[in-house]
């Protein structure tokens, strides 16, 4: 009887210890959500400069002076758009300012390109520059040559502030009559609402 006690016990042992339950059904649910890795070929770098923000103009080679000589098409401009949102039709290395529809407070985005025109002129003392205010073509010619004329003084007292001589800067409007895109939609007259730095020395 004692055999026969140790014996199921020792079966009712050995079968809770060798079940093993295999799961069915779905795998459970992961508790965070795996992270996706971009594979990129071996050597290839993201730096800024490939992948510009918004609104930023790439850096672009000017323009020849005689280029922008003469009236273009606006097949001609939107080829050329980026040099153009870049230095209108300043003299490079300086760059073009542009304006808010009827404004002629200097936008934050063109800021940097004033302060980069400060420094040009502190190290060339000897040049002297034109500023020179454009408008696009919305409002009578009177007032966009007063526009024209309050944008480029703008522009000379920030380049005074910055610590200019004013005797280096003169002052002219061009008011609507020099646009550098011929169309007749926004974004043509956000093109052609600006100062060009223009060295005259």
């Amino acid at each position: 009887m004692r055999y026969l006690i140790l014996l199921m016990s020792f079966i009712v042992l050995m079968s809770a210890c060798g079940k093993k339950e295999i799961p069915t059904g779905p795998p459970p649910a992961e508790t965070t959500p795996p992270q996706t890795v971009t594979q990129r070929p071996a050597g290839e770098e993201v730096s800024p400069s490939s992948t510009p923000e918004a609104g930023m103009v790439e850096e672009v080679p000017p323009f020849a002076e005689e280029e922008l000589l003469e009236p273009k098409s606006e097949a001609w401009v939107e080829k050329n758009r980026q040099r153009l949102l870049l230095y209108g039709r300043s003299t490079p290395p300086l760059k073009a300012i542009f304006f808010d529809f009827d404004s002629y407070s200097i936008r934050e985005d063109m800021k940097p390109r004033l302060k980069e025109a400060a420094r040009y002129l502190m190290d060339h003392p000897a040049v002297r520059i034109e500023l020179q205010g454009n408008c696009d073509e919305r409002g009578s010619s009177e007032y966009n040559l007063a526009l024209g004329e309050k944008r480029a003084l703008a522009v000379k007292r920030y380049l005074v502030n910055l610590g200019i001589s004013p005797e280096r800067l003169e002052t002219v409007s061009f008011g609507e009559e020099r646009p550098l895109d011929p169309g007749h939609n926004e974004r043509a007259w956000a093109l052609n609402r600006r100062v060009d730095l223009v060295i005259i020395k």
